[in-house]
């Protein structure tokens, strides 16, 4: 029992030393985009996205794929389809967060000569909802400095 416990003490002692920390521990974070055709700008559905040699999924019929659990780091993120040509991007993935690889635009194989391709549709942004806010108009009683805050807006007319 002693040589097992000695035996234990070594070999994390030995383990610890190799990588500065615990063996095996790895960050991950996540990465998200959409699949499209270059000269029409529709999606590819079913197109298959890849992270490195390991990590692989298929877009959705909006053309759009997210992958979680990908290592921190730098990444090359690929898009395939047959028909179309081959899209990769680098992509540096940060822990807990969803790195946004944006458009894998994939140009038919079969395109005609003279056909260009489209540019990239604007990249949506969320929406700000902004605070209506309310002030009286000019020379109402409620524009007084005597008037408080919560005075509501009258709606007879003057």
């Amino acid at each position: 029992m002693r040589n097992l416990v000695l035996g234990l003490v070594v070999f994390l002692a030995i383990g610890d030393s190799c990588g500065g920390g615990p063996i095996g521990v790895q960050d991950y974070g996540s990465v998200t985009g959409r699949v499209l055709d270059a000269t029409t700008n529709r999606p590819i559905s079913a197109a298959i996205v890849s992270v490195g040699s390991l990590y692989t999924a298929s877009a959705d019929g909006y053309g759009a794929f997210t992958m979680a659990h990908i290592p921190i780091g730098q990444q090359i993120v690929t898009a395939r389809m047959p028909g179309f040509t081959t899209a990769t991007l680098t992509l540096r993935i940060r822990k807990d967060e969803v790195s946004q690889a944006g458009y894998l635009r994939l140009v038919p194989i079969t395109k005609p000569e003279g056909v260009p391709t489209l540019p990239p549709p604007p990249t949506p942004t969320p929406e700000v909802s902004a605070v209506p806010t309310w002030s009286p108009p000019q020379g109402s009683p409620a524009a007084s400095p005597a008037a408080t805050p919560s005075a509501a807006p009258s709606t007879s007319p003057e």
